[in-house]
């Protein structure tokens, strides 16, 4: 039977990119995201290389959601073997730390860390039962490495830090793999990077391209032994 891999936060960046890997390795496909609409763009692109593909409505911020989605997908395909959990909050919601409150701190936590618990919580039984599984996530250096711009995301970011170290810590024994990838610099989807883009961020910044993570991410799944990587850098700004 084909393994299947869940997408949380799908998009057109590492989510997609991370679909084509795992789906060129015979993998099932499950993409969870609010937009629909996005969400048959990024089907249709999937079958049209022949992937096993369906995507599945879920709010990261509504457990409820989550959790119905993942029983949706193991409804469909039998089983939930990997997951990529990558969801991104929107620049709006940052705050700088004299300007972080309680109702900010909470929304990140919530969105990075509660979230990732509830999807946890909702495929590791099967796991532990099979002895077998990978929970991969996408995160920003800011995770090892805050940076004032986005504190906000940051505390969250090393909060999900964090719980992936002592997760994969705990489960090691059970066969189950928790790894996570920081990203520090620009993702492109394209074959190569906005020049025009570029010239709004500070000079030097690193670019990544998408696939560069996905290719990180199979390889942290298929090998199973580093669980903590960055793509690019830290910065202190």
């Amino acid at each position: 039977m084909r393994k299947t891999i869940v997408i949380i936060g799908a998009g057109p960046g590492v989510g997609f990119a991370v679909a084509q890997r795992f789906g060129k390795e015979g993998y099932n496909v499950a993409l969870l995201a609010r937009s629909e609409e996005k969400l048959d763009n990024l089907v249709k692109q999937l079958e049209e290389q022949e992937i096993s593909v369906a995507s599945f409505y879920a709010d990261v911020l509504d457990r409820n959601s989550l959790k119905d989605a993942l029983s949706a997908v193991k409804k469909q395909f039998g089983s939930i073997d990997v997951i990529e959990f990558s969801p991104t909050p929107s620049m709006e919601t940052m705050r700088t730390p004299r300007n972080i409150d309680v109702e900010n701190a909470a929304f990140h936590l919530d969105f990075q860390l509660l979230s990732a618990i509830t999807v946890v919580q909702a495929v590791l039984p099967d796991m532990l039962s099979k002895k077998e599984g990978s929970l991969l996530f996408t995160t920003a250096s800011s995770a090892q490495k805050p940076t004032s711009l986005t504190a906000s995301f940051g505390i969250a970011a090393g909060a999900l830090l964090n719980y992936i170290r002592v997760l994969n810590n705990d489960l090691l024994s059970e066969n189950i793999f928790a790894g996570i990838v920081s990203i520090g610099g620009l993702v492109y989807n394209t074959s190569e990077p906005d020049q025009e883009l570029l010239k709004h961020f500070p000079q030097g910044m690193p670019v990544i391209s998408s696939k560069e993570v996905a290719e990180t991410h199979w390889k942290m799944h298929s090998e199973k032994k580093e669980n903590e990587i960055i793509l690019g850098k830290t910065f202190a700004f």
